[in-house]
């Protein structure tokens, strides 16, 4: 297959990206714009176009999580990890909803993907969790676990088998991170 070179790479880098992630180090998010890069070239490639469409939010998000994380703050007690209010967690399952229906529909009549259920669910999902990310909530590695499954199953079936072994250690790490979070926030579950 022709990608295989370039999903490897990708691979490698989404595991380095994933290990950053999980140290709460603020260099995820340059290793995520190379990532990121890379998996738009790969998803366009298996007409999975929602996911790079997902892949192009992630480079702006990454570029906004350079510039959130590097701000300098006095209330950064807990490494600036803190609990998603307990009042967004309606209006994030309505965008969640809504941007799902929206992306079904887009990728359903526009393309030629195998997967417009999960590409859609995920993508959205994807765009509430790169927020939560950015902001630092807890909560985003939650939305991270969901996506993992989602995108190591659909990336099974469309035989991007190393891609595929990379969600199943991001849902292992999505794990491990947000025991990781916890303790550095001190926030209990």
């Amino acid at each position: 297959m022709l990608l295989f070179p370039i999903e490897i790479i990708a691979v490698i880098i989404g595991l380095i990206y994933v290990f950053l992630e999980y140290r709460a180090s603020y260099w995820l998010w340059i290793v995520g714009i190379i990532m990121s890069l890379f998996y738009i070239y790969i998803y366009m490639k298996t007409n999975c176009y929602a996911w790079a469409f997902t892949y192009l939010y992630y480079l702006g998000a990454n570029v906004y999580g350079i510039v959130v994380w590097g701000k300098k703050s006095d209330d950064n007690k807990n490494s600036g990890i803190s609990k998603l209010p307990k009042k967004y967690y309606l209006p994030i399952c309505i965008l969640t909803a809504c941007f799902t229906i929206i992306f079904f529909v887009i990728i359903y009549k526009y393309t030629e993907t195998k997967i417009p259920i999960c590409e859609s669910f995920s993508t959205a999902l994807s765009v509430i969790g790169m927020w939560l990310l950015a902001k630092k909530y807890i909560q985003h590695w939650h939305v991270w676990m969901v996506v993992n499954i989602i995108y190591a199953l659909a990336n099974l079936l469309l035989k991007l088998y190393f891609s595929s072994f990379l969600f199943a250690v991001y849902f292992l790490v999505s794990i491990m991170g947000l025991i990781r979070w916890q303790n550095l926030s001190n926030i209990k579950k």
